[in-house]
């Protein structure tokens, strides 16, 4: 909820500490957190685009150097493409 909360907001400094509170988490657990949440989160017209965002991060995070960056990268573009209810 604190993490929806600030991106609704784009509130980049809340969702980059949020990140960095979180590394601990499974990235596979994060987006499908996020995932199962999008028809409470977002309004049903970003949905198809928050889904290929998460599809695409979630395709790099198996790959990536830093995951810390690739998560506050999806975040990042999931706040600014998408329109939260």
């Amino acid at each position: 909820d604190t993490l929806v909360s600030s991106m609704k907001k784009k509130e980049f400094t809340l969702v980059r500490k949020w990140v960095v509170d979180n590394l601990d988490n499974d990235q596979t657990r994060v987006f499908r957190r996020i995932y199962d949440g999008l028809y409470e989160s977002f309004e049903s017209s970003s949905i198809p685009a928050a889904i290929l965002i998460l599809a695409d991060y979630q395709d790099k995070a198996s790959r990536v150097a830093d995951q810390e960056i690739n998560l506050t990268a999806c975040l990042t573009e999931l706040m600014m493409e998408c329109t939260f209810k």
